[in-house]
């Protein structure tokens, strides 16, 4: 069954970028990716997927940094704080997401998956249930988060 989006606010630290979007608040998920470490500065981050076309920012932009060949991370300039990952082309705009922790209803967001599990390190271990996927793991992740948020499959070219 595929989750219902809902209307979220959410912004940076200093308030001089905000947003909106509808958001998929009951399928945040873990990522513990090399990358998502070091943007972060901590063990990995949480996401929160975005409704495709869902988003829009009420007050500021973001600043970008392009962080791999399919996405970029948007955050605020003058405060630091990280907003949003948004894909790199439009194939894959059904993978953005805000992070967790910049939703003004932050506490309603729920995990349901780790992923990126080979890359953990080792002192940051979770203690909850949620299912684990590997590297090797994510194409498949990657088809059932389309089909969660009613995109197209993916197309091998």
């Amino acid at each position: 069954m595929q989750e219902e989006a809902i209307k979220a606010n959410g912004g940076c630290l200093c308030g001089k970028v905000r947003y909106e979007a509808e958001v998929f608040i009951k399928s945040g998920y873990y990522c513990h990716c090399a990358i998502c470490q070091q943007a972060s500065g901590h063990a990995g981050e949480v996401g929160v997927p975005v409704k495709i076309g869902s988003l829009v920012f009420t007050d500021g932009e973001p600043t970008y940094y392009t962080s791999s060949e399919f996405g970029k991370r948007g955050f605020c300039a003058h405060c630091g704080t990280k907003l949003i990952w948004r894909a790199s082309n439009e194939e894959l705009d059904w993978a953005t997401n805000v992070n967790a922790g910049s939703l003004d209803n932050r506490r309603d967001v729920q995990l349901t998956r780790h992923i990126y599990v080979d890359t953990q390190m080792p002192w940051n271990q979770m203690s909850d249930d949620l299912p684990r996927f590997a590297e090797s793991d994510m194409e498949a992740v990657m088809e059932m988060w389309m089909k969660e948020r009613g995109a197209e499959p993916l197309r091998s070219k």
